[in-house]
């Protein structure tokens, strides 16, 4: 079963795309033979489908389950709803993230944006680790808060740390978290992008999470916005909560492609912690301790 919806992940993060029992066995590191069972039984309950070329796609049936786990969590529709008006409000891309185990993934894309600039993908996924996900770790608790930190390798030292613990008051204060771009960034969208195509996985993996290791020892994620100049925003994104306070899932503003001034940030990340706050009061969710 594991190894059947990593199968199906492999096909929803790059659905224009058919591919060969031969291509899918590679990319997911599964033996040909052990593949080419499981696509068959999805192929028998519809979940995959195979086309004249002896490719395969999702099948219709993944769009009913789709379809039914929009129905099970309101606050992924809420969600989309206020992220498509932000994007097209403010010319941008905008996505709604959600954490899936230990990471986070794409769920929903709209792109209004121009041509140069962030983009993502639905299905793009990043390890939760620091300084990943400040928007759902920022109003956890002292475990989850100190499980997010304990999962850089190499760890933190106690002053990187401290700086995240600040970064996570300062995410709370605002309402919103705000990553910058720093230089390695490409090398992590470029990883990204290897493992979106699944180009050779294993390795766009091991090169993901390498880049994202080097990240998490720099100032990507600034405990204070206030800085003098202008810097260049990876993206800004708000929880959105459930009524019993979790943070189910994130609008996230991907950054525009040029620098921004304090004030110009903070002025976005406004922007989208309202749209965060719409999408919440639609399901009548509220952050943990009181009312929105």
């Amino acid at each position: 079963m594991v190894r059947a919806s990593e199968l199906l992940r492999h096909l929803a993060s790059n659905p224009t795309e058919p591919l060969t029992v031969s291509e899918l066995a590679r990319r997911v590191g599964l033996p040909r033979a052990t593949c080419d069972t499981l696509l068959l039984g999805l192929a028998i309950g519809g979940f995959v489908r195979r086309d004249g070329e002896l490719r395969y796609e999702l099948g219709p049936a993944c769009m009913v389950v789709g379809d039914a786990a929009r129905a099970a969590h309101p606050a992924l529709r809420a969600a989309a709803r206020q992220a498509e008006v932000l994007a097209q409000e403010i010319s941008s891309v905008v996505a709604v993230t959600v954490r899936d185990r230990e990471e986070l993934r794409v769920a929903d894309v709209f792109d209004f944006g121009p041509p140069l600039g962030f983009r993502a993908r639905m299905g793009d996924a990043i390890e939760l680790v620091p300084p990943f996900g400040a928007s759902f770790v920022a109003w956890g608790d002292e475990d989850e808060i100190r499980l997010w930190l304990d999962r850089t390798d190499p760890p933190l030292s106690p002053a990187e740390a401290a700086s995240y613990r600040s970064a996570l008051e300062g995410v709370r204060r605002r309402g919103f978290s705000v990553t910058l771009v720093t230089a390695r960034q490409p090398k992590l969208i470029k990883a990204l992008k290897g493992v979106a195509r699944g180009d050779n996985a294993g390795a766009a993996r091991q090169e993901r999470a390498e880049a994202a290791r080097q990240m998490s020892h720099t100032e990507y994620l600034p405990p204070k916005v206030d800085f003098k100049g202008s810097v260049r925003v990876a993206q800004v994104s708000a929880p959105v909560f459930e009524s019993d306070g979790e943070v189910e899932a994130s609008i996230m503003l991907l950054g525009p492609a040029h620098d921004l001034t304090a004030e110009e940030i903070a002025k976005l990340g406004d922007r989208v912690a309202r749209a965060a706050a719409v999408a919440t009061g639609e399901i009548h969710g509220r952050p943990p301790g009181g009312p929105l």
